[in-house]
């Protein structure tokens, strides 16, 4: 059994509590890497705070979003860290959401072959799934994830506070992994996520702190033995084969996590479609999708041809021996069931009919983009 624990620490209003977590590691220099939105925000705060309590500390910051999540933002600010005096006994402090978690856990662990890294979440996100990986990975021209490597963190310091600061947009987007986590691990959060979801994203503290949790839970459930996430771990791939491609295919413009929720609907549809699913279990992704106020149909600006593209790239090929003309996928029976070949929650899915699902979660937005610009202009 491999060992994947590490301290996970969650309050509210607690950055006092972080920085005196932080100096305990008393490190040669703090490097603390943020995003230029989080800078300004919390990351200024946090380096001053480390500075004055708890050794020399540096704000590395990266630019904002998805497009630039690659191996050429990671060689930047490890010349930057290096020029700022780091060395074997700095410490990286992940200070942000998924995207500044993965290019500050790869340059943790590529600078002297592996510095200690500790992730301090700013968005529901990070908090619930991405920082409790540990794969570190950015994105190639081929599609996400495909350049990084494995580094495990030495602890997570999470404060619900800092989630306040977050637009709509990024609390749904952490909403859509929540109801991952429930459909396809944890099943018995259906009940209470149901009736704790908002359309509107306003979530009080107490249950913020309930759905961060019940998904830590989740998530150590499958990895507790499965740190690389290549056996029972990969359960938590579920929703993100036709999600990550939507996500490329949009540039960065759709939020992860709205992209896990449309390809796990996309999933329990082609599980439906396949014999395996029900007409029920298609309308419970739905109904909790819609609930966390995300939508289920491809966004109108999204192709669905460079969606059904970007779905021959997935990072899952080569886990099963798959024909050319498929591409293995989580899919679910029912909630907590997931369908497997050789021991693994995955099964090859025919790209035809993958692409035909695509097509139909498309064609609404489609449709009434469509009306839309044709309905007459008013008098």
């Amino acid at each position: 059994m491999e060992d994947t624990s590490f301290p996970y620490r969650l309050g509210t209003e607690c950055v006092e509590e972080i920085v005196a977590r932080l100096g305990e590691r008393t490190a040669s220099r703090y490097l603390v890497v943020c995003d230029t939105t989080v800078g300004p925000l919390y990351g200024r705060d946090l380096a001053d705070r480390l500075e004055k309590e708890a050794g020399p500390a540096v704000l590395l910051t990266h630019p904002v979003g998805e497009i630039h999540k690659h191996i050429g933002t990671v060689d930047a600010l490890a010349e930057q860290a290096l020029a700022e005096g780091a060395d074997r006994r700095s410490v990286v402090v992940a200070l942000g959401g998924g995207i500044t978690g993965n290019i500050a856990g790869l340059l943790a662990s590529l600078l002297f072959r592996g510095i200690t890294l500790v992730h301090v979440p700013t968005t529901v996100v990070a908090m619930l799934d991405s920082v409790l990986s540990l794969k570190q990975a950015v994105n190639a021209s081929y599609g996400k994830n495909l350049v990084g490597t494995f580094y495990q963190p030495a602890e997570v310091l999470a404060d619900t506070a800092m989630l306040r600061t977050l637009p709509v947009r990024e609390l749904r987007s952490g909403m859509g992994e929540v109801v991952k986590n429930s459909l396809a691990i944890r099943p018995s959060m259906i009940e209470r996520l149901s009736a704790e979801l908002r359309p509107d994203a306003y979530y009080e503290d107490a249950a913020m702190r309930w759905i961060i949790e019940e998904s830590v839970a989740a998530k150590a459930q499958v990895t507790g033995a499965d740190k690389h996430e290549r056996r029972e771990g990969l359960v938590l791939e579920y929703g993100h084969t036709t999600g990550h491609a939507i996500e490329h295919a949009a540039r960065g413009e759709v939020a992860h996590g709205a992209g896990v929720a449309i390809g796990m609907v996309v999933a329990a549809e082609v599980s439906r479609r396949l014999g395996h699913a029900s007409a029920d279990l298609v309308g419970l992704h739905r109904e909790l999708v819609a609930k966390a106020g995300l939508e289920a149909a491809v966004p109108a600006q999204v192709d669905p041809a460079e969606v059904k593209n970007w779905l021959t790239y997935d990072n899952k090929r080569g886990y099963l021996p798959c024909p050319p003309d498929t591409t293995p996928m989580v899919l679910l029976s029912g909630p907590g069931q997931a369908l497997r070949t050789v021991q693994l929650p995955l099964v090859p899915v025919p790209l035809e009919l993958l692409g035909q699902a695509v097509d139909t979660l498309a064609a609404p937005a489609r449709q009434a983009a469509a009306t839309v610009r044709l309905s007459p202009a008013p008098a």
